[in-house]
């Protein structure tokens, strides 16, 4: 037994380690491959050996740890065969498997994560947090390296440059969505520490490259999560929304000082995108996503039972130009997988929330640590979801990683609080079924990145086709690339 919790101990420490240090590699892991392949091919190791654990669990045990009641679980099943058969009807299945396999294995990924954090609780919560934590304190050394290089250069330089580690800054954003609130919960959870001060420093910085980069949908995305957390919760969400509030101002004074102040004495213009924000929203209130809105509704119309295949707003919208997804999660799962796969899946989001709360009823109004736990999941949770409704977040491997990690401990964190309940028994067939779904997707995966991993460089110079639009961009999904 001991062996077998330390295997899922070292799996949710790999996944949330992959996480935090995937914008770090600055070399191709395969031919040609920039920060965004490399970041696909560490989420796709992590999906892959997530389903990998979960056979290896089905051939050795015939019972697991009671999870979640049916009915979710249900609705999701019904929601992956859903996706399934409109992937034998896609114009191309291999890519529509690739992205259904992907989308099953990182939900097998958070069933991991859960099934341990419920056996360890707390301690192993801490400790996923203080490595997110350290990850993020060392992307933020890497910040200040470039910052003080900048400013050694002299000259005005190119906003972008102060977010490393991604082929577009937006994707940094969509990891903050997560980590930011993840980061207040550390530092909640270690009040009483007299090490607290550098959780502090790291959630502030961050909010000042959340201000540098300026993401609107991140900034909505919490908006919203603080406000439903405290609508819902009130006085017991009090203490995480102050540490949100008070490092959001350091992080503000932070970046006034260095990023607006010390350029103007130098006499440059001020870093970052925060002062053109009006300006941006004023000329292109909706950055540009109204047609790809309009071309998921087209494609949604056209195919309302079943969806045009998961993974092929990529190939239906590649003539629009602007995205190989429509930066909007209702309707990239509407147009790809169809309108009754969607309502599966917001019937089990809204099921998740409901469990959420319900854990209300278990804590004490005296346990600060866990009401500022549950506080921090239910803004997570509406964060993603209205970030996700202007970004994409949900197809970008690290975000994918950070929501699957974010799942994975509010699940597990709900189990743990609830009272035990019996395990559930696995009969043959189910183990059976459960073995062949996790080796075909992993089949599918494999199947749907072979052979355009092989030359990454080829595959995504042949999407840009020049030969059919001006000035054509990369625009990803699976790989840089984009589109099929």
């Amino acid at each position: 037994m001991q062996r077998r919790i330390f295997v899922k101990v070292y799996i949710s420490y790999l996944i949330v380690i992959a996480a935090v240090l995937s914008p770090f590699l600055v070399f191709s892991l395969v031919r040609g491959a920039g920060f965004h392949d490399n970041q696909r091919i560490v989420e796709v190791f992590c999906a892959a050996l997530s389903g990998i654990l979960v056979v290896a669990y089905l051939l050795r045990n015939n019972s697991i740890n009671r999870l979640s009641d049916r009915l979710p679980i249900c609705l999701l099943a019904l929601f992956f065969s859903l996706g399934a058969v409109s992937g034998v009807f896609a114009y191309g299945p291999r890519y529509a498997f690739l992205e259904w396999a992907n989308f099953l294995l990182l939900f097998a990924m958070s069933g991991l994560i859960a099934s341990e954090l419920a056996i360890k609780g707390d301690v192993l919560l801490d400790q996923i947090l203080r490595l997110c934590g350290i990850g993020c304190a060392f992307y933020i050394l890497i910040e200040i390296i470039i910052y003080a290089a900048l400013i050694q250069h002299g000259g005005q330089p190119l906003n972008a440059w102060f977010v490393f580690g991604f082929d577009n800054y937006r994707f940094f954003n969509h990891v903050q969505t997560i980590s930011l609130p993840l980061l207040g919960l550390l530092v909640c959870r270690n009040n009483y520490s007299k090490k607290n001060i550098l959780p502090w420093l790291v959630v502030s910085i961050w909010w000042t490259l959340l201000f540098v980069s300026a993401g609107r949908g991140t900034f909505i995305g919490l908006l919203a999560g603080i406000s439903v957390s405290l609508f819902c919760l009130r006085r017991e969400a009090l203490p995480w929304c102050r540490v949100m509030l008070r490092s959001a101002l350091i992080g503000m004074a932070v970046y006034f000082l260095f990023y607006v102040l010390i350029p103007l004495a130098l006499g440059l213009q001020p870093f970052g995108f925060l002062f053109s924000v009006i300006g941006r929203t004023i000329e292109n209130p909706d950055s540009s996503r109204w047609p790809l809105w309009v071309r998921a509704w087209e494609i949604m119309l056209a195919h309302p039972w079943l969806g045009a295949g998961p993974l092929h707003f990529a190939h239906f919208g590649r003539d629009v130009q602007i995205g190989a997804h429509p930066h909007n999660w209702v309707l990239q799962i509407a147009c790809e997988w169809g309108i009754p796969a969607l309502f599966c899946l917001v019937s089990a989001i809204a099921i998740g929330f409901k469990s959420l709360l319900a854990t209300r009823q278990y804590l004490g109004l005296a346990d600060m640590k866990n009401q500022a736990t549950l506080a921090a999941w239910m803004a997570i949770g509406v964060a993603i979801l209205v970030d996700g409704l202007v970004s994409g977040l949900i197809v970008m491997p690290t975000s994918q990683l950070w929501i699957a990690l974010y799942l994975g401990c509010a699940w597990g964190w709900v189990v743990s609080i609830r009272p035990a309940a019996a395990g559930l028994f696995l009969t043959r067939s189910i183990r059976i079924f459960g073995v062949i779904a996790m080796l075909a997707a992993i089949y599918f995966l494999a199947n749907g990145l072979w052979p355009e991993i092989l030359n990454l460089p080829l595959y995504e110079k042949q999407n840009l086709q020049k030969e059919l639009y001006k000035n054509p961009a990369y625009r990803p999904r699976i790989w840089l690339g984009g589109f099929f």
